[in-house]
This record gives structure tokens, sequence and C-alpha cells, in this order.
């Protein structure tokens, strides 16, 4: 039974009463080897039966006695259900192409994001008592926002194919509920960035800019480097998981800080803390770019309780991690 209940800050946006529920019991993370199902992972272990689904089963660092790691190819119905298997709770991290690459390949990427979501909602259709907690892009299903900051109810008008999919997904998973009773929770993530982020794909600004700083690589830019994200911190979307686990608030919630960074901000910044001057390559801006986007995150706020890591904080706590990890590969 719920047993507390708490209302947003008044911002002009709808209040959303988050009331708390019950444990999360069994959860399934899909994509738990991945950058945020990893920070998942670590929150929620010693709270949770954790089950970690990734394609290698790798485990992602070190954790706590019991969680069990599989390899599973979620393309797969059977191997799907397989995972599934006794689940109380399933969180969809699952990577998707990037922007870039979805763009260029969008039928690839239809098949790579819809077909493992829609096998997972085939399962859950006939287990409506199964919480799912999907990670959408809070970066991308809005496109170029009226105004900022974007509450949950802006109109969604994706500017690229990776945008695209995200929503899809979204309708996909409110139809189900809709039709079938599913019982799902949206999450709209910002820019998320942290420790260790993977680099080389040109993934997570934050990580490629300290990642240009330390090994003096040139960083490519495209447009006038003044575009707006909103960058949370990855253990805020864990937290902001845990949270869509236990509590019956509002169906699709932004995960987000509601405070806006430019890349020249993010660039004076990583030079700041390196000592050193990022060589920049401006390109042409792509056409699927947002030009700014920021998130209200009253809803976010409401349903964790706490504040988000501020960005100078937790870049600089980033920052000293990659650097930390640089200089011990020199050493060796």
């Amino acid at each position: 039974m719920p047993t507390q209940t708490t209302e947003l800050v008044e911002t002009g946006a709808p209040v959303h009463p988050i009331i708390a529920s019950t444990a999360v019991g069994r959860v399934v993370v899909l994509g738990g080897t991945g950058f945020i199902g990893s920070a998942v992972v670590r929150h929620l272990e010693g709270e949770a039966d954790v089950v970690v689904v990734g394609r290698g089963g790798r485990a992602p660092g070190p954790v706590n006695h019991g969680t069990r790691f599989l390899a599973a190819d979620l393309s797969d119905a059977a191997a799907v259900e397989s995972v599934l298997a006794g689940a109380d709770s399933v969180v969809y991290s699952v990577a998707a192409m990037l922007p870039a690459e979805s763009t260029a390949s969008p039928v690839q990427d239809v098949t790579h994001s819809l077909t493992p979501l829609l096998h997972v909602l085939e399962h859950l259709r006939h287990h409506p008592t199964t919480r799912l907690v999907f990670l959408s892009s809070g970066g991308t299903v809005y496109g170029n926002p009226d105004s900022i900051p974007v509450h949950e109810s802006h109109a969604t008008r994706p500017t690229s194919s990776y945008g695209v999919l995200k929503l899809a997904a979204e309708k996909y998973i409110q139809m189900y509920a809709t039709v079938y009773g599913i019982d799902a929770r949206v999450l709209r993530v910002a820019n998320a960035y942290g420790p260790r982020q993977p680099l080389g794909r040109s993934q997570g600004v934050v990580g490629t800019f300290i990642d240009a700083a330390l090994h003096d690589r040139p960083l490519q830019i495209f447009g006038t480097g003044r575009a707006v994200r909103d960058y949370i911190h990855v253990d805020d979307v864990a937290l902001a998981v845990q949270a869509a686990l236990r509590t019956d608030g509002p169906e699709v919630v932004n995960v987000a800080t509601g405070i806006g960074t430019s890349l020249v901000d993010i660039v004076a910044q990583v030079e700041q803390l390196s000592g050193s001057t990022l060589r920049i390559e401006m390109l042409p801006e792509r056409p699927f770019d947002v030009h700014a986007i920021v998130l209200d995150a009253s809803a976010f706020r409401a349903m964790v309780g706490v504040e988000p890591v501020p960005f100078q904080e937790g870049l600089t706590a980033t920052f000293e991690v990659a650097k930390a990890d640089h200089d011990a590969k020199r050493t060796r």
C-alpha cells in the first residue's frame, strides 16, 4: 500500500503526486553492462535481486555476491522470455545506435532498437504486474523546443532518426499500457556523463573533451559551439531508476538538472581543469542537431528527493577519475 505522498514545488507546470510503493524484488537490467546500465546495477545491489543482461554478459566492475550476469541476444524472442523469467521489474537500458549513426542507417536502427523492446513488451503483456522502466532520450525526443525549460507535456518533434525511434518506443509502451495494462515508466534522460563513459564512437561530450585534453588530441565541434545541453550525472540517472521502480508517480519523467551548459563552456572548464588548451576543429552544423535543450527537472527532483549533482562538481570528479586512469597507464 502507498505510504507517503510528496508534491512538486510550484513551477507553473502541473503538480504530480509521488507515492511510495513496494520493494522492487528481482530486477532484470537489460543493457546492464553499459555505461548507464552498470550505474543502475551498482545502485540496486544490496537492495534487490539483480540480474544483469548484456551481449557479452560481462560484469560491469566489482559487484555484490549474488548478482547474476547473463549473455543474451535480445532480438531473439525466446532469449528474452528466458532472461525475464521470474522478474518483478525490468530496466530497459539497451544501447541503441548514436544519433549520427541512426540518421545514416535508419532501417538498421529500426531493427536494432525496436525489435528487442517489442519482445519485452510481448512478455510483459502476459505479466502485467512486472514494472518496466524504459530509458528514453530527453535530449532528442522534443526536437527544438518552443521554450526552455522543457516540461514533459511539451510537444515531441524529434529532428533525428534516433529521437524518432526513442519516441516510437515510448508510443509502443504507451499502447501496451493502454491495451494490455502493462505497468511502465518512461525516463527521458538528458545528456548523461560521468566517470569511465565509453569513448571512441563520438559518444559523450564530457568524456570526449576530457580524453582530448589528457591525450592532446584534436577535438571536433559541430556548429558554433554555442549549442546548449542539460548534463546529468550518471549516478543521478541511477537514482531516478531506483525511484521509478519504487514509486507510483508520473508515467513520463525528465531526468535532468534544469540547467543548460554550452559546448564552449565545457571547453573552458576542461581547459581549466587540465591546464592545457584544447585543439578544436570547427565543423558545419549538422541538420539533426538540436540548438538548445534544457529540461524541466521538477518531477525528477520530487521523485528522488535530492538535488542533482552540480555540473562543475560532477565534471571535476569525472576529470579526476580520468586523469588517475591516464596516469596509472603511463606508469605501467
